[in-house]
């Protein structure tokens, strides 16, 4: 199968088993690491990776939901925001 590009967005709850689904693949070892949630402010509520990777990885995520567009753009279209960590 053809690599494709693909937004990942996977749940807090979930994302323990899609990183181990993940790193069954070369290119899934350490993906969906970055933190998002509503706010942008922590906890974490989903965590989001996004890139060129095979189709087969994409299928198999099957709790991930999978988008096209840009993490940004997939973000947005969630409602969600990357985790800053608080200044206090």
């Amino acid at each position: 199968m053809p690599d494709i590009f693909a937004t990942l967005i996977v749940t807090a709850a979930n994302v323990a088993q899609a990183r181990t689904i993940a790193a069954q693949f070369t290119v899934g070892e350490g993906m969906l690491t970055s933190e998002l949630s509503a706010t942008g402010n922590a906890p974490a509520t989903h965590y989001i990776a996004s890139g060129w990777v095979p189709e087969e990885l994409v299928q198999t995520l099957t709790m991930c939901s999978v988008s096209d567009l840009s993490p940004a753009e997939a973000m947005t279209d969630k409602g969600l925001k990357p985790c800053v960590p608080s200044a206090t």
